[in-house]
């Protein structure tokens, strides 16, 4: 399960773009991509997979944007000999979690019933067979709220 974060970890959300991409800019989410295949990876080896993809970018470009996904908190910087190594500070599971739940806390926030009607629809119109799942879920999460009562009272 994601641990719990204080932290807002979205800075920008783009929903007409694909993947990653909807919550990085592009290079970001290929660098992201690349460290969670490679847990501890250098800005060399960043760099050399990018190349390896077939992106023309500079070796400072990628330090850039490397730091830039430090100052962020999505990655730790350690040093390791005479260079930096960087690791995700979550999994890719965590951290889409955590995405999901940012996005959808702030959703539910601004705009509430809309939200959680249009969600419903969306289930209904892209996977009706969803619903049954949605419903189970639901029914799920009022077993947890009733079981959370129970041992507060």
């Amino acid at each position: 399960m994601a641990r719990e974060l204080k932290r807002r970890i979205v800075a920008a959300f783009r929903p007409h773009n694909e993947g990653l991409a909807k919550l990085f800019g592009s290079l970001e989410s290929d660098i992201m991509e690349l460290i969670w295949q490679s847990p501890e990876s250098s800005a060399r080896d960043i760099f050399e997979g990018l190349r390896d993809q077939g992106q023309r970018i500079s070796y400072g470009a990628v330090k850039t944007v490397l730091d830039r996904l430090v100052a962020k908190d999505v990655l730790a910087r350690l040093m390791v000999g005479n260079q930096y190594v960087y690791r995700a500070t979550l999994n890719r599971e965590d951290f889409t979690t955590a995405a999901i739940r940012e996005i959808l806390d702030s959703l539910v926030s601004s705009f509430g019933a809309p939200v959680y009607a249009q969600f419903v629809e969306q289930v209904r119109s892209t996977d009706p067979d969803k619903l049954e799942q949605l419903n189970q879920l639901i029914n799920d999460a009022e077993l947890r709220l009733q079981d959370d009562a129970s041992k507060d009272r």
